[in-house]
C-alpha cells in the first residue's frame, strides 16, 4: 500500500511552519525593538556623563567667580545653589509635562516604528 499524503494533511503542515516563521519574526522584531531602546538608552548615558562633567566643571568656575564678586568663594556656591533650587522646584511641579511625557511618547513611537527596520535592510 501506498502512504497518501492528504490535502489537508499539506494544509496543516503549511499552517505549523507559518505559525513557527510568525514566531520567529515576532522574535526577531522584538529583539530588534529592545536593542534599539537599550543602545539609545547608552549612548543617552555616555551623553549624559559627558555633559554632567562640562556641567560641574562649568558651574564651579561659576561659583567662584560669583564669590569672587561677593568678597567670599563660598557665597559663590551658595548663590549658585539658590538658583538651582529654583530651577529644581520649577522642574518638579512641571515634571509630567516636561520630562515624562516626551519621554513616555519616545519610547511609544520607537517601540511601534517598524520603518527603521526597513530603511536598516534597504541600506546594507
Amino acid at each position: 500500500m501506498e502512504n497518501k499524503i492528504t490535502p489537508v494533511e499539506v494544509l496543516l503542515d503549511r499552517a505549523e511552519a507559518y505559525a513557527r516563521t510568525s514566531i520567529d519574526l515576532f522574535k526577531l522584531k522584538a529583539t530588534d525593538k529592545v536593542a534599539a531602546l537599550l543602545s539609545n538608552l547608552v549612548v543617552g548615558l555616555v551623553i549624559l556623563v559627558v555633559v554632567t562633567l562640562i556641567f560641574v566643571s562649568l558651574n564651579i568656575g561659576i561659583a567662584l567667580l560669583i564669590g569672587d564678586l561677593l568678597g567670599k568663594a563660598w557665597l559663590g556656591f551658595i548663590v549658585l545653589s539658590g538658583f538651582y533650587a529654583c530651577i529644581g522646584i520649577v522642574i518638579y511641579l512641571f515634571r509630567n509635562r516636561w520630562i515624562k511625557r516626551p519621554i513616555r511618547d519616545s519610547i511609544i513611537t520607537q517601540l511601534l516604528d517598524d520603518e527603521h527596520l526597513e530603511d536598516d535592510q534597504l541600506s546594507k
